[in-house]
């Protein structure tokens, strides 16, 4: 009687507990197979992460003989990740050149393919001699760098891809006045995003209202705080174009905006430098979305 119930027992446990997925099977719910090349054939995505903005440690360079022949950067960017389970059949090296013969098509350099054993201090996660470990970087044409890196144990049986475009974080949270404060005190000077112009243009937008208001409000709760008012763009616009004096006219109608509202004119001067001083690379949306901008700086 006890073997009977014990057997039955084990039947309603495997009727309740699901097998353990395997390679054949769907892949996690919400993956999406990357833009520039396809999911990895006779196998199954079974993790997958993406974050519009993040770091991640990769490979910039590697140079073989030197004590400390590794040299890993943080690098900021859209961060999308696999893990694959592989067809039994598949080998770690299969998988390796795979990846090496589809990213040589797409233009990538090959920072290192090969072996562990054969790249001392460039494994980043635990792993046997045998096993294949891989970086890649390519300058998409208008766009950012993207990195690439592949490991993948020796047996074929699992894979890690890692991939990050790089790009300059969307300013999605807006200054206020106690930021701006405390920015101006500490480095001098704070860039305000929010503050949008029409286009080619110095009027300003109805949608920076909010921030306009918390530039008032830090003038106005600092009476003795004197600031530049500093324009600055991308280098958008036709060779001929004055993007120093269409700086110089934003930051105008700024500090004519700050003079209705009550702020004294002598607190404020003002200065337009076009696009003569970038903080990110106007290559991309991303980089002019940064350098278009307002920036304060402190006056004695």
């Amino acid at each position: 009687m006890k073997r009977l119930l014990i057997a039955v027992a084990a039947l309603l446990l495997a009727a309740v507990v699901p097998a353990a997925a395997d390679w054949k099977s769907p892949n996690v719910p919400g993956t999406q197979e990357y833009r520039l090349f396809k999911y990895y054939p006779d196998a199954r995505v079974s993790d997958y992460s993406v974050r519009n903005f993040d770091s991640i440690k990769m490979l910039t360079a590697y140079h073989a003989g030197d004590p400390k022949p590794a040299i890993f950067e943080d690098i900021e960017g859209r961060v999308i990740k696999y893990t694959y389970q592989h067809n039994p059949e598949t080998s770690g090296l299969e998988i390796l050149r795979n990846y090496q013969n589809v990213l040589a098509e797409k233009g990538f350099e090959t920072i290192i393919a090969g072996k562990v054993a054969s790249f001392p201090g460039a494994l980043l996660n635990n792993g046997s001699a045998d096993d294949m470990i891989a970086f890649w970087r390519w300058q998409e044409p208008g766009k950012g760098m993207i990195y690439v890196h592949l490991f993948a144990r020796s047996d074929g049986a699992m894979s890690w891809l890692e991939i990050v475009e790089t790009k300059a974080m969307e300013q999605k949270l807006q200054g206020n006045a106690a930021a701006m404060l405390d920015s101006l005190q500490k480095t001098g000077r704070v860039a305000v995003y929010g503050i949008n112009f029409d286009t080619a243009k110095a009027t300003i937008k109805p949608d920076s209202d909010a921030v306009l208001q918390q530039v008032l409000a830090l003038l106005t709760q600092n009476a003795d705080l004197k600031v530049a008012i500093e324009g600055h763009t991308d280098n958008a616009g036709a060779p001929t174009f004055d993007n120093k004096k269409l700086s110089e006219n934003r930051a105008g109608a700024v500090k004519f905006w700050l003079v209705g509202h009550g702020i004294d004119a002598d607190r404020l001067d003002t200065a337009g430098f076009g696009d003569t001083k970038p903080l990110a690379d106007n290559a991309t949306e991303d980089g002019r979305a940064k350098n278009r901008r307002v920036e304060l700086v402190r006056q004695e």
